[in-house]
């Protein structure tokens, strides 16, 4: 057989094969179309050339990259083909990939590290979702452990090696205000009573005066000896270049001097070439720029010897965590300096630099003391900035600066009158290249002739809490008697009751025995070195006291006091409690308001539906944190609860339990059996707490509870859509004394309106926005009352809420209140309705939104009886259904009640519309036209006279209440209800629904 296209016969002869290729194979192919050995190329020796056809061959360059998916990463070559693919592994637990870092998880591990009470390192962990920011756990507790106690300073992210826990200037930041996107670990830092660290700081060409005491203290910490004398070490190249000098009185000691000397506790035991400890000092030089050295010491005595530190610092400005601290000598200068805010901001955001500065409007007296400059001394140049313009202006980093309120922050002087002696606070903000990267700060002023402190003296934060040291009483007794053993002191009534008023001092704190001290009663008690000497009634431990500043503290405290050794000699004494340079701004998650004499209620669902808003969860337990500063917070304050504890019982530091929402069992304490005492009036109390859900998630919160005279207060307007308004400052000023029967210095707001209702803005523009943390004054200026002004959404109706506390001329909290606006389309009014009227904010806004109406003659009679008709047609209209038509003549109401019941919102069929409702059926129709859920309530029920689930869940709602008294609180569901009562159901209702 021959092929008719190559003659080839039969299969024993051979065709005529041409060797045929493309990109990606080779083959042999007859001219009769005959084919064999197709395959794909190979390029063994890696020339680029098939082996076999000698055809170009792509060669696989894989990029040293990595590609990934959700599930592997690989290299991948040009051509699409992979190698080395293989699945993501996370074996260090940072939330990437260790091989090419995709992102494999949305939650990281924040570790927190601690001492624990042994002295061992606690630890305690937080998952935090990708960019999230963790919560505040609980301050660790004071530990003692070596003969030395620890009290914990704050929270750092620098590691220091084996002594991590000591306070050492690290940077220290507010855990929630850490944004996470890896694993992160912040470590408590402590300051110690460890004696062996001493520490002395001169402003430059001023003088610092060695004490003593400081070496005797040092030394007594370690042994019951007594001091001798001293011996000093240091390089003396580190001592030579040094900024300043040590002198022993009016001559400068050489580096042989300071270290071949000894130097006398005595200086009786002094002989002739050596010092008495009390007669040196730290001298620093004229143009000294911010020095410091550290010497060593070897203090000799009775017992033996011990060693310790000596920090000596010269120049005029220092950086302690936030807080920049200048000093100046009176009636001279000091300049400021760009580093240091830019350290500042860097503890917050080390990878990023500081970009500008916005100084806060300063107190009223601030530049009382001095004037503050941008180009001093620069006659063409010089600008001085007055209280009221300062925060008008921008500082930047940049010495390059233009601009008409723009000025280089490294051209600032201040300079101190020659009468300064005291301390000006200027509050600041920084910002970053990202401008929502921010940071609060202060710069502290100082007098190097300050003289605020005591014999001596405590600092404190406001909202936080210090105690007394015994030792530091038993010091101040023998820096007059040497050997003397102190036994009680007395304290002297306080001379001022505001400033009293700025905390409270206890006894026992955070125990069962806790006791506070009023004013009137202090000087009536003993207060004993030895604890066991304290038998009378009215004696207690020296070591037991403990000063709890209020949220507000901001003017130091001054206590006098008399120390009485055992053989009756006394030293009269100054003790000074002052803020550590902190601030605190009021805040409230849930906010309360009562009067003087009567009790707060804490109810569980407010904190519910704060933990609902926050993170969409169902909330589980919610833990205290802290303690109101004043007044107190009891668990089953009436003896009526059946969970947890069966008694009265003070809530504290010590004792703070999970509080559920949802108890399993009569073991757990409940959330709703919570009881604030307050104790006196004119004050606010916050109250900080985490809420935990049944998910795991938490989130952290607070109480703000106002205590006032009498209540105070809404201020209320209404003002048309789309146009502003500005806060009424008279309308305020009024509100608060009222109320308090004080007068209202300035306004700090809690929260500010969403930004679907509008915004309040500072002054006539748009350009600058209120804010939570300034303080508004009542008095004219670029950040008064008046200057406030809400700007609503062009298409927003409804209501809008602005909670506000109000603030003395001290910054301390008179109250809280509530500045509301109604946002309608077209006022309409009623005759019997009027802007005082109770009803008048409902009325107002829901006949706007036409959800109810009046009578024909112009009146809304808000005191009648509403029938079960009216009130059906209000909930039902308020619940989003339309108009409904009659569907018979008996009643106008009878469309919405036949849609009522094709709902199932009524179930019954014989229905009286023309009959008074009740408060229980209002509840039943209002919870099924919202389609409240019954899931998730608490099990603890609100109302002992009614067990109805639809009441319980539009209570948990917070659309209607009860009638508290002593430990019961009832429905009352049979009562009837007015056409006004109605309306605030069904304007909460409108509320909800937003």
């Amino acid at each position: 057989m021959t092929c008719s296209s190559c003659n080839a016969e039969g299969s024993r002869s051979e065709h005529n094969f041409l060797l045929k290729s493309n990109s990606t194979e080779h083959w042999e192919v007859c001219v009769c179309g005959k084919e064999r050995g197709r395959g794909g190329h190979i390029d063994a020796d890696s020339n680029g050339k098939c082996d076999t056809c000698n055809a170009a061959v792509h060669v696989h360059t894989y990029a040293t990259s990595w590609n990934y998916d959700a599930s592997q990463h690989w290299h991948q070559c040009s051509c699409g083909a992979k190698k080395d693919a293989a699945s993501h592994y996370d074996n260090n637990k940072d939330g990437l990939c260790d091989v090419c870092n995709y992102r494999v998880s949305n939650y990281f591990t924040v570790t927190f590290q601690s001492l624990s009470s042994s002295g061992n390192i606690a630890v305690s962990n937080q998952t935090v979702q990708n960019n999230g920011y963790p919560y505040n756990p609980s301050d660790p507790s004071k530990v003692t452990f070596g003969g030395v106690t620890y009290t914990f300073k704050g929270w750092t992210t620098s590691y220091t090696g084996s002594s991590w826990y000591l306070y050492t200037n690290q940077p220290l930041v507010t855990p929630s205000y850490q944004r996470i996107n890896s694993n992160a670990t912040f470590y408590a830092v402590y300051t110690t009573n460890d004696k062996s660290t001493i520490s002395y700081t001169a402003a430059a060409g001023k003088e610092t005066d060695f004490d003593a005491r400081d070496f005797y203290n040092a030394y007594r910490n370690q042994y019951n000896g007594t001091l001798n004398y001293v011996t000093f070490n240091v390089a003396k190249s580190t001592y030579n270049s040094f900024e300043g000098a040590v002198y022993a009185g009016s001559s400068s000691l050489s580096h042989s001097d300071l270290t071949d000397s000894r130097f006398y506790y005595d200086e009786d035991d002094a002989g002739r070439n050596d010092y008495a400890l009390d007669d040196l000092s730290l001298v620093a030089d004229k143009n000294a720029d911010d020095d410091s050295i550290t010497l060593t010491f070897t203090a000799y005595g009775t017992w033996g010897q011990m060693s310790g530190t000596v920090r000596l610092a010269v120049g005029d400005a220092t950086v302690d965590g936030k807080t920049i601290v200048y000093r100046v000598t009176p009636g001279k200068t000091v300049d400021f300096d760009r580093a240091n805010f830019n350290t500042v901001f860097q503890a917050s955001y080390p990878s990023e630099s500081l970009e500008y500065v916005i100084f806060d409007r300063p107190d009223s007296d601030a530049f009382d003391h001095g004037t503050l400059y941008s180009e001093y001394g620069r006659s063409s140049y010089e600008t001085a900035f007055t209280r009221s313009d300062l925060d008008d202006a921008t500082f930047y980093y940049s010495n390059s600066v233009s601009g008409r309120d723009n000025y280089a922050l490294n051209d600032l002087t201040f300079a101190a009158k020659n009468t300064f002696q005291d301390t000006v606070k200027l509050s600041f903000t920084a910002y970053g290249a990202n401008s929502s990267h921010r940071v609060y700060g202060t710069v502290e002023l100082r007098s190097s002739e300050n003289a605020s402190d005591g014999d001596i003296t405590y600092k404190v934060s406001p909202g936080k809490s210090v105690d007394f040291d015994r030792s530091d009483f038993l010091s101040f007794l023998r820096d007059t008697y040497r050997n003397a053993d102190l036994d009680y002191v007395i304290f002297d009534r306080p001379a001022s009751a505001n400033d009293y008023a700025q905390g409270t001092l206890y006894s026992g704190y955070g125990t069962s025995s806790q006791t506070s001290f009023s004013r009137s009663d202090l000087d009536n008690a003993a207060f004993y070195y030895n604890s066991k000497d304290a038998t009378g009634r009215n004696d207690y431990a020296l070591d037991s006291l403990t000063f709890v500043a209020s949220s507000s503290f901001k003017t130091p405290i001054e206590l006098t006091f008399t120390a009485y050794d055992e053989d009756g000699y006394d030293v009269d004494g100054t003790l000074v409690i002052q803020t550590d340079g902190s601030t605190s701004n009021y805040v409230g998650s849930v906010r309360y308001s009562t009067t003087t004499g009567t009790n707060v209620q804490i109810n569980a669902n407010d904190i519910a539906r704060y933990f609902k808003k926050s993170t969409g969860g169902t909330l589980n337990y919610v833990m205290f944190t802290g303690v109101p500063s004043t007044g107190a917070l009891y668990y089953n304050y009436y003896s009526a609860s059946k969970y947890g504890s069966t008694g009265r019982t003070q809530l504290t530091s010590s004792n703070s339990n999970a509080f559920y929402f949802n108890p399993t069992s009569t073991a757990q304490y409940a959330l709703t059996e919570l009881t604030y005492v307050p104790s006196g009036s004119n004050y606010c109390v916050t109250i900080p707490f985490t809420a935990y859900g049944t998910n795991g998630v938490n989130v952290s919160g607070s109480l703000l509870i106002s205590v006032s005279r009498s209540a105070v207060s809404e201020i209320y307007g209404v003002t048309s859509r789309n146009t502003a308004v500005s806060f009424p400052a008279s309308g305020f000023y009024s509100a608060v004394l009222n109320a308090t029967g004080s007068s209202l210095y300035s306004i700090q707001l809690l929260s500010l309106p969403a930004s679907n209702q509008g915004t309040v803005y500072v002054g006539s523009g748009t350009s600058t926005r209120a804010n939570t943390t300034t303080q508004y004054t009542y008095a004219s200026g670029s950040n008064s009352i008046s200057q406030l002004r809400f700007v609503p959404a062009s298409t927003y109706t409804g209501s809008v809420e602005i909670p506000y506390v109000a603030l003395n001329s001290n910054g301390q909290a008179l109250a809280s209140g509530t500045f509301s606006l109604g946002v309608v389309n077209t006022r309409r009014t009623f005759s019997d309705v009027g802007s005082s009227s109770w009803c008048y904010k409902y009325v107002t806004e829901l006949s706007d939104a036409g959800v109810i109406d009046g009578y024909s003659n112009g009146a809304f009679k808000p005191d009648s009886t509403i029938s079960y008709g009216a009130a059906l047609k209000l909930v039902m209209l308020a619940a989003g259904y339309p108009e409904q038509a009659p569907t018979n003549s008996s009643s106008v109401f009878s469309g919405y009640l036949a849609k009522a019941q094709a709902d199932g919102l009524v179930t019954r069929g014989n229905v009286n519309l023309s009959a008074p409702i009740t408060r229980l059926q209002v509840a039943q129709l209002a919870a099924g036209a919202l389609k409240l859920s019954t899931a998730n309530l608490s099990s603890v029920k609100p109302f002992t006279d009614t067990s109805d689930l639809y009441v319980q869940a539009l209570n948990a709602a917070g659309i209607v209440e009860g009638y508290f008294s002593n430990g019961t609180s009832t429905f009352r569901p049979n009562n009837t209800l007015t056409r006004g009562q109605v309306s605030a159901i069904v304007w909460r209702m409108q509320n909800y629904q937003k």
